[in-house]
């Protein structure tokens, strides 16, 4: 009895034939043999295997699959090499990604701390002139007590020359009296340069803030 041929049938015939020829196909490998010549073979020598290799298709010769040659511990140790180098590369520009992002942060608040506290320019020169003013009285204090400290220290020192010269030794309480002035002209001195740091100090960080919220300002939705 005969079945009647559908393009079931047919699509069954060309499967079967498909893989019929798959398992009867073979492979052949082409490779450079010691003497520098281009040798395909169906096997493969142990040495063409670290050298590199081509597996090519027996019937037509198609390229199938090439092989490189096996890295050398050299090159095992460069590939590596290159390896930890991208993956440092990699951190440090997420680092500095995650800085940036930071940095972007601060100034977002900065901005809006700055916005807060004053409404024009003018705002924050006032308050400029205010905190350099009061620093600068307070320095011109610092250097008119120095001046103090340093005429009552000559009118000691030369005190106690004169109980030197009349032979008699220099009074423990005037010593003691030396050693505090002294130490007051050391602390003159300390607020003398604390006070112009700062004067410095406050004068930049105005000016920063004059140029930042002139730019903020400007770019402000009416």
């Amino acid at each position: 009895m005969k079945f009647p041929k559908t393009s079931t049938h047919y699509f069954l015939l060309s499967l079967l034939l498909l893989v019929s020829q798959q398992l009867s196909a073979g492979t052949i490998y082409r490779f450079i043999d010691d003497n520098g010549i281009i040798t395909m073979s169906k096997s493969l020598p142990p040495y063409a295997a670290q050298t590199g290799y081509d597996i090519l298709d027996d019937k037509s010769l198609r390229l199938i699959k090439h092989v490189d040659p096996a890295l050398t511990p050299e090159q095992i140790a460069e590939k590596q090499h290159q390896l930890a180098q991208q993956k440092e590369a990699e951190r440090l520009a997420a680092e500095q990604a995650k800085q940036q992002q930071e940095q972007r942060r601060q100034q977002a608040i900065a901005d809006q701390t700055l916005l807060a506290r004053f409404q024009t320019d003018q705002d924050l020169l006032a308050a400029k002139d205010t905190d350099i003013a009061y620093r600068q009285t307070e320095l011109d204090k610092a250097v008119q007590h120095l001046k103090d400290n340093g005429l009552k220290l000559q009118n000691m020192q030369q005190e106690a020359a004169e109980q030197e010269l009349s032979g008699k030794p220099v009074s423990v309480n005037m010593n003691k009296r030396l050693a505090a002035t002294q130490q007051e002209i050391s602390n003159d001195k300390q607020d003398i340069k604390r006070l112009k740091l700062e004067i410095e100090q406050l004068t930049k960080q105005y000016e920063h803030d004059l140029e930042r919220l002139r730019q903020l300002l400007a770019n402000k939705p009416n």
